[in-house]
């Protein structure tokens, strides 16, 4: 064993102390920005997101979150 490994018992373990190193390096943000990146099965999010909205002006992508939102808190 290398004097920098860790042991690691189970896959959780894995997850767990994988999470706390990314977490450590990148932020919160920069954590939940990978973990988005790695679940789309390399999917390119930008242009998903260009799709889903390509025919919708920012006014109305604001109002369709605001009614999502306000009837998810009613």
């Amino acid at each position: 064993m290398l004097s920098n490994e860790i042991k690691i018992d189970s896959d959780k373990d894995i997850i767990v102390k994988g999470s706390k190193a990314l977490i450590k390096e990148l932020g919160y943000s920069g954590f939940i920005r990978f973990i988005r990146q790695i679940e789309h099965d390399g999917e390119d999010y930008l242009k998903i997101q260009d799709e889903i909205f390509k025919d919708m002006s920012l006014k109305q992508i604001f109002e369709d979150a605001k009614n999502n939102w306000d009837s998810k808190n009613r």
